[in-house]
């Protein structure tokens, strides 16, 4: 099964239209922030090992120009190095486990440059992580401009 496919299905069938989160666990939810923090710094170092390792392989972004991109699309544009993430800030962090899918959202602070412009961007964002095996993967991302 794919992994958007499992978390489209981490409800059961006969099971409330509106999902409630798993009760309260502060570390499973500090793991979950973590695990976009390590993505975040994964970026600015350019580890695409560390990133292609993350990250599904249907894995879908949405960027805030509403362009849709795929994991190979992604990992073509990291590869290229045509973007360069020179820092980033995350917060407002908010995560929500439902079974083996997991729900962050943020806020997210990044300067780069893409040929030759220097871009300072404040985002917020939706990022799905689905636990496969013993690790979590990232399955989707979704991210929305907003102001600083």
């Amino acid at each position: 099964m794919s992994s958007l496919l499992a978390a489209q299905t981490a409800c059961q069938p006969g099971q409330a239209a509106s999902p409630r989160p798993q009760a309260q666990d502060g570390d499973l939810e500090r793991q979950i922030a973590q695990l976009e923090r390590d993505r975040q710094d994964a970026f600015v170092r350019n580890d695409v090992t560390a990133l292609d390792q993350s990250t599904a392989e249907d894995y879908t972004t949405i960027g805030s120009s509403g362009r849709i991109s795929t994991k190979p699309q992604m990992m073509t544009r990291l590869r290229s190095g045509t973007t360069t993430v020179l820092s980033n800030e995350l917060d407002s962090l908010k995560a929500r486990v439902y079974g083996n899918t997991a729900v962050l959202t943020g806020r997210l602070h990044e300067v780069s440059e893409a040929a030759g412009q220097r871009k300072d961007e404040w985002f917020l964002f939706t990022r799905v992580f689905v636990k496969v095996g013993d690790r979590w993967v990232a399955v989707a991302y979704q991210q929305t401009k907003a102001g600083g």
